[in-house]
């Protein structure tokens, strides 16, 4: 029973619903009973998204998780590197600062190295340190112990930090395979 109110609590949410159920208001209807009505929530459906001066999270550096594997190279250029991993079915795309994981020809993952001075969502460049990301990408969606996630529709950004630190490890964007 529980997993079926989780079901449909998450169903509701995800469609933009969710929201309060309220009792009918009485009407004369000669003994016949009401169902509920649902009030939908309008704030419900914005609860995922960060209060960011970036407002979206479709690309890094400028390479977006539509893109195949021919428009990566026509992006970036001949990778320095390849290499295949044949459990995940992943190729790895090396670039100087860079790594982008192409599966079935199509981009799953980018991934920019801590070793870059600065990384680029959208159209706006960010220094590579966590002041710069804060102030660019302002307060992310949840803490994680290894960094902070930043999410947008279906788009994952995770900043990787040293906790003890407060070094940036590396900027993942990936499919949020949650929602």
């Amino acid at each position: 029973m529980w997993n079926v109110t989780l079901l449909m609590v998450g169903l509701l949410i995800y469609s933009g619903g969710g929201g309060v159920v309220s009792e009918p208001q009485p009407q004369h209807t000669a003994g016949i009973s009401q169902p509920p009505i649902i009030l939908a929530a309008s704030d419900v459906g914005q609860a995922h998204i960060s209060d960011n001066s970036v407002e979206s999270y479709g690309t890094l550096n400028g390479i977006s998780l539509t893109d195949s594997k021919k428009d990566v190279i026509r992006k970036l250029g001949t990778p320095a590197r390849t290499e295949q991993e044949d459990l995940s079915g992943i190729t790895k795309l090396h670039y100087k600062d860079m790594e982008v994981g192409v599966r079935n020809g199509y981009t799953e993952y980018v991934h920019v190295k801590p070793s870059a001075d600065s990384f680029q969502v959208e159209d706006q460049s960010i220094g590579m340190t966590t002041e710069r990301v804060r102030a660019s990408l302002g307060k992310p969606y949840f803490k994680a112990e290894d960094g902070d996630v930043y999410l947008e529709n279906q788009n994952a950004l995770k900043v990787y930090v040293d906790r003890d630190t407060g070094q940036i490890e590396g900027i993942d964007l990936f499919f949020d395979y949650s929602q």
